[in-house]
């Protein structure tokens, strides 16, 4: 039985997975932190925080299928979901100020301090960096997700016909 060397193991796409984990989980416990953006199990409110926990297992899918392109529609389903609520709903200016004012500015919670109390700009900033991060490790994993299918499934872009 052949030993794969350690390289071999994990795909690009599936360690930039392994990357968007952590990222994913720091801006979880700062939408906690923030009380603005939380909800169920951390506040009474079921929200659409809640269901944002669905992102956990659909990673875990993308990382561990065997079918390349189904990790690429899962990850585009992330990817989208993830910058249209980053966009729409919670862009990094209102996280950064959340944290840079120390309270809500949002209309179901304005004046609602963060759980720390605290009036930070360089919270702020880090909390509005892990966001994009967050956002461009999963275009990343896409991309390269994409990429690994396409070659895997040996279909390749043909370029102009030689002589041409």
């Amino acid at each position: 039985m052949d030993r794969l060397q350690p390289a071999e193991r994990l795909s690009w796409s599936r360690r930039v997975i392994l990357a968007a984990l952590p990222l994913g989980m720091i801006h979880h416990v700062d939408h906690v932190l923030r009380v603005d953006h939380s909800g169920w199990p951390f506040i009474p409110e079921v929200t659409p925080f809640t269901f944002s926990f669905l992102v956990y297992p659909l990673l875990l899918l993308a990382f561990q299928t065997r079918r390349p392109w189904l990790r690429v529609a899962v990850l585009a389903l992330l990817f989208v979901t993830v910058q249209s609520v980053h966009t729409l709903f919670e862009p990094p200016t209102l996280q950064y100020a959340t944290w840079a004012r120390g309270y809500s500015t949002e209309p179901w919670a304005s004046g609602t301090p963060n759980l720390l109390n605290a009036q930070s700009p360089a919270l702020g900033a880090f909390s509005a960096t892990v966001a994009v991060l967050l956002g461009v490790a999963l275009l990343m994993a896409l991309v390269l997700a994409a990429l690994e299918a396409r070659e895997r499934s040996g279909t390749r872009a043909s370029g102009p016909p030689a002589g041409a």
